[in-house]
């Protein structure tokens, strides 16, 4: 995964070369430490050695597989307990890299990008949400140029598309910050920011189906954005469209 200049594509793709030295400059600063802090907790199951190996072991499973891919190598069973094993592993890592740094670790948390997408890309199914959503919308905040904006989009799709059926159950719907209501809505607002009328409308009808709670108050308040931003008109008239259908004069939390 990589960022390039403003004018560049945007890759997120999985490599297996450039997430490791992704993870280890993401750590570097801060391996000592974590592993003087687990040294002295007896309530810790994992050193961060162990933290790493298994990363390690992960990433050598998901590269053989990527290239692999087309073949019936593994299961998407097997994919998805790959794909679960590696995020649990970078969830434990950026809870003890934040632990003894103090501040949120976006470049390790961002490497859950790459790891979903494998996820989606090899038909297995995303199970754990939290790092991915918070990683994409750091993303989303960085950027400007409406082709990047779109790349986004599209990346967000495709986890959208891979998340498991527990999770598209939207059981939850109590809690306004679950992850899979924020991944579905920033799908829409990534979508609007591309400018883009034909990827506004394919996120507009997910945000339906996924989040039909939710739509009424999106494109009533997409409607109020259109006015401050001062959108293009093409952009306008599919915000448009969507809100004749579902609009209300609720608001979003």
């Amino acid at each position: 995964m990589r960022q390039s200049s403003e004018s560049d594509d945007m890759d997120y793709s999985f490599n297996a070369k450039t997430f490791r030295t992704l993870l280890h400059a993401a750590i570097a600063d801060h391996f000592s430490e974590i592993t003087a802090q687990t040294a002295d907790d007896s309530t810790t199951e994992e050193r961060p050695e162990q933290l790493l190996a298994g990363m390690e072991q992960a990433i050598d499973m998901m590269e053989h597989a990527a290239a692999r891919q087309g073949e019936a190598v593994l299961s998407d069973v097997e994919i998805t307990e790959i794909g679960d094993f590696a995020l649990g592993l970078l969830e434990a890592l950026v809870d003890r890299v934040e632990t003894v740094s103090g501040r949120q670790e976006r470049d390790l948390m961002r490497l859950a990008i790459p790891i979903s997408l494998w996820l989606a890309r090899q038909g297995g199914h995303i199970n754990k949400l939290e790092l991915v959503v918070n990683s994409l919308a750091a993303w989303a905040n960085e950027l400007h140029d409406t082709l990047q904006i779109a790349e986004l989009a599209r990346v967000i799709r495709e986890i959208i598309d891979a998340a498991s059926h527990e999770i598209r159950k939207d059981l939850e719907q109590t809690n306004s910050m679950r992850p899979w209501r924020i991944l579905n809505l920033n799908y829409g607002i990534v979508a609007t920011r591309s400018h883009d009328p034909a990827l506004m409308d394919e996120a507009f009808a997910v945000l339906v189906e996924n989040l039909p709670k939710d739509a009424r108050t999106f494109f009533r308040e997409g409607m109020q954005q259109m006015d401050i931003v001062g959108y293009p008109e093409e952009v306008r008239e599919v915000v448009k469209k969507y809100d004749r259908m579902w609009g209300s004069g609720d608001t979003l939390h």
